[in-house]
């Protein structure tokens, strides 16, 4: 009975010491801790990671204008109707000579073409036509066909923020320099540059940096083809060209309504204007065709898009294929061994080959020689002695007639079998015994 009670208090002895340790280390937990929430900046996900002009989509879907997302600029796709408007943000390495040519018939019937300008446009096609054209351009000809046939060329790039650089550190002394860096942290901050569209109330404001000046080929024929020149301090900044009935906007950079720019100044009025460029009186268009991307499309998505049923089935056929062979019924049959002749045989097949076909020489050559390299390592000067000298030697030290070395080691008269047998035996004895 007393060795009950005494487990009992042993067993509640220990329940209590780890609830106090549990109950410390609770206590020290939130002692030494706090409940904080923390914001973390994640980036960018999903459709916004890939096409850096989705802020810019959604701002046009909410402003009540339906806007299609294309990710790629291939031969086969087809234009819209005329009331639409195509925003191609690339270089368009997708389009060659003659389908821009069909791009700009497009226009013509109404649309609304809205581009980016290049300075090293390259055809990412393998058509040999394109290839000749821009062999047979000169240097001052631009090589994109979309700014050739509009008669417009990137021109040199205007930098907007040196001059107000310069006049800020006119103003500042330096005291007052020094005072700035040791109590405010200088944050850099584009500053913001006024264009003025035709029909808008008042300039917009933009942040840019640089841009590369649009240049007309033809300054003279500006005027009669329609064209308005936005400017962007002293440069082109903008053209918009009409083309027939439709409207063709040539931007030098199209930064500024990317995902973290378009919220900054008035970049979305801006985009706002530059849509219904073709309507003055800002009358929505039907539709907006968003083209961010020209690379070609990979092996694997095309091969997925027109033969995904033969995939498919070639997949089933492997699986089925990999079980039947996989399987089998009853112990795997050991390989047989396979027979070796021995080396004997090898030997005498070898000098049988060479004694039918008269080469027995070979073999006499083959023993001979064994014993030279013997001989010369037995007597270092061996190949320096002369014939006479060398069989004396031999002669003293074997207890051998001179004859017979002479025969051994220079004679080839042996046609009987019994004299070669006895000629092989007598320069192997030789061998061994020196």
């Amino acid at each position: 009975m007393s060795v009950t009670i005494s487990n009992r208090m042993a067993t509640l002895l220990i329940v209590l010491l780890v609830a106090l340790i549990i109950g410390a280390g609770v206590y020290r937990f939130f002692k030494t801790h706090e409940y904080k929430e923390v914001e973390i900046r994640t980036g960018l996900l999903n459709e916004a990671k890939r096409n850096p002009y989705y802020a810019s989509r959604l701002f046009l879907k909410r402003m009540g204008i339906p806007t299609i997302k294309k990710e790629s600029m291939q031969t086969n796709w087809g234009f819209p109707d005329s009331d639409t408007v195509m925003i191609i943000t690339t270089k368009r390495t997708g389009l060659s000579t003659a389908r821009t040519e069909e791009l700009l018939e497009w226009v013509e019937s109404g649309g609304h073409l809205i581009a980016r300008s290049t300075s090293d446009w390259y055809y990412g096609g393998d058509e040999i036509v394109e290839k000749e054209i821009n062999e047979m351009l000169s240097d001052k000809d631009s090589r994109d066909p979309l700014q050739r046939l509009l008669g417009i060329h990137s021109g040199k790039r205007i930098f907007l923020n040196e001059e107000e650089e310069k006049n800020k550190k006119k103003k500042k002394n330096e005291a007052e320099e020094m005072m700035t860096s040791l109590l405010e942290t200088k944050v850099e901050k584009t500053l913001e540059h006024e264009i003025l569209f035709k029909g808008a109330d008042a300039p917009l404001k933009i942040q840019m940096d640089w841009f590369d000046n649009l240049a007309i080929d033809n300054p003279d024929q500006s005027s009669s083809h329609q064209t308005e020149q936005i400017k962007l301090k002293n440069g082109n900044f903008i053209i918009r060209t009409k083309v027939g009935e439709g409207l063709v906007t040539l931007i030098s950079d199209m930064e500024f309504f990317e995902n973290y720019e378009i919220e900054k100044s008035d970049h979305a009025k801006i985009l706002w204007h530059l849509v219904h460029g073709n309507h003055p009186n800002l009358h929505q268009p039907q539709n907006i065709w968003l083209i961010h991307d020209d690379e070609m499309a990979s092996l694997w998505n095309l091969l997925w898009k027109h033969a995904w049923a033969l995939i498919l089935t070639l997949t089933l056929l492997l699986i089925f294929w990999m079980l039947q062979a996989s399987r089998r019924l009853g112990p795997v049959i050991p390989k047989l061994q396979e027979n070796r002749r021995s080396l004997n045989e090898h030997i005498t097949s070898s000098g049988n080959y060479y004694w039918k076909n008269n080469k027995k020489h070979r073999l006499i050559e083959s023993s001979r020689q064994a014993l030279t390299q013997r001989l010369t390592r037995v007597h270092p000067g061996w190949s320096n002695y002369s014939r006479e000298e060398q069989i004396k030697l031999l002669s003293n030290q074997l207890n051998m007639p001179s004859d017979s070395l002479n025969k051994l080691l220079y004679d080839e008269n042996f046609e009987q079998g019994d004299d070669f047998t006895w000629l092989i035996q007598q320069l192997e004895k030789v061998r061994k015994s020196i």
